[in-house]
């Protein structure tokens, strides 16, 4: 297995392979014995994961050169017992992490704003999407397969234009039977159907991402948790758009950016209810409050039901342009008003106590998944803040 020596024994004969893995005779035996052949890995997807450069990591520890560190990267040279601690230390991450095996690869990223993004921070993303839907496997593989949930297929919409892109999204509408009513809770309905979901706290430059298994087997969608909730939203049915539509390989990656922005426009926000709320005839002006009333009810941005009429010709060229100058003027471009909580997905963690409380794991293995310590493992909410 490439793991602990000793295994922690839990009901029905499992074993947690992430525990015992605390003490230096345990590491020095891990790594000497069995994994020096995938540590040097790890440590790199761990220094990508925290977005930070040798020389910075080199800086952190204070007592090793990036040179030094560029060879254990390399599998050149081996880090002892002690130096694997400082990493994980310096790097956030459990000692447990750099044993570890790669259980998944990932097929290419692509990002939305790929130019304003960095190769650093698209590296430090796609590794936090990695670690994420690692975890998220792992954690799948320690129940029976009643937990599994049927993948929405990849690419089994063909679109070519952004008229087909619209028609895509009702088609989805139909397949997912959900009719023509608000979503509710967008990143539940994804969850339902098979599409992970994390948030990120990811950089300015980035909004969301859609990562896969080569095999499609396993789907995540991330989104940047500091959006806001409406924008979020849209980032979330944008990214469907992405896996779900086969749009044609030649097409320009701006025309492929407007079939997935006007199919998360008509998924969110579908056009009999568009034409319900604001009729079915052309006109020069919309209000405000018409605007605002739309993000109350279908939980998108203002702009997103502004754009929806223009792209159903509701709204001359001049009656939004007029629209878009008072948001600017507003400085609602920005930040409009009322902004939508965030959508937080429950599955994963809802598994995680659900293993524990069947003992499929130990709390420490519970804490890994988490990303907590365990200290801030509360499954029985004993520390839940006094009610006034």
């Amino acid at each position: 297995m490439g793991m602990a020596s000793r295994l922690t024994p839990l009901k029905g004969g499992r074993v947690d392979h992430a525990a015992n893995l605390v003490d230096k005779k345990t590491y020095n035996f891990n790594f000497v014995n069995q994994g020096a052949a995938m540590i040097h890995h790890r440590i790199h997807r761990a220094r990508m994961l925290r977005g930070l450069s040798l020389e910075a990591l080199a800086n952190n520890l204070g007592d090793i050169s990036k040179q030094a560190l560029n060879k254990f990267e390399k599998g050149d040279a081996k880090p002892n017992s002690s130096r694997i601690l400082q990493l994980a230390k310096a790097l956030n991450v459990k000692p447990e992490y750099f044993f570890r095996s790669d259980a998944i690869q990932l097929a290419p990223l692509e990002f939305r704003k790929l130019s304003k993004m960095s190769l650093a921070r698209q590296a430090s993303v796609r590794e936090k999407m990695h670690d994420h839907l690692e975890r998220y496997e792992a954690l799948e593989r320690c129940f029976d397969a009643e937990t599994t949930v049927q993948v929405l297929p990849a690419q089994s919409l063909t679109v070519s234009s952004v008229l087909e892109a619209e028609l895509a999204a009702q088609q989805l509408r139909d397949q997912l039977k959900i009719g023509g009513d608000a979503i509710a809770h967008l990143t539940e309905l994804l969850e339902d159907n098979g599409i992970k979901v994390a948030l990120l706290d990811g950089p300015d430059d980035f909004d969301g991402a859609c990562a896969a298994t080569h095999d499609n087997q396993h789907v995540l969608i991330a989104l940047n948790c500091q959006r806001p909730g409406e924008r979020m939203r849209f980032t979330a049915a944008h990214e469907l758009g992405h896996w779900v539509m086969a749009l044609p390989a030649d097409m320009p990656d701006k025309d492929k950016e407007n079939c997935c922005h006007r199919f998360a426009g008509a998924f969110l926000y579908p056009k009999d209810r568009v034409l319900q709320d604001f009729g079915n005839h052309q006109r020069s002006r919309v209000f405000m409050a018409e605007l605002l009333n739309a993000k109350r009810r279908y939980g998108v941005s203002m702009q997103v039901a502004l754009r929806r009429l223009k792209d159903l010709k509701l709204l001359t060229d001049a009656g939004y342009m007029s629209a878009m100058i008072e948001f600017s003027r507003k400085g609602w471009r920005k930040e409009e008003p009322e902004m939508l909580a965030c959508e937080h997905p429950r599955r994963f963690e809802s598994l995680v106590y659900r293993g524990l409380a069947e003992d499929l794991f130990t709390p420490s293995r519970a804490a890994e998944f988490l990303q907590c310590s365990l200290d801030e493992l509360d499954p029985k909410l004993d520390r839940l803040p006094a009610l006034a």
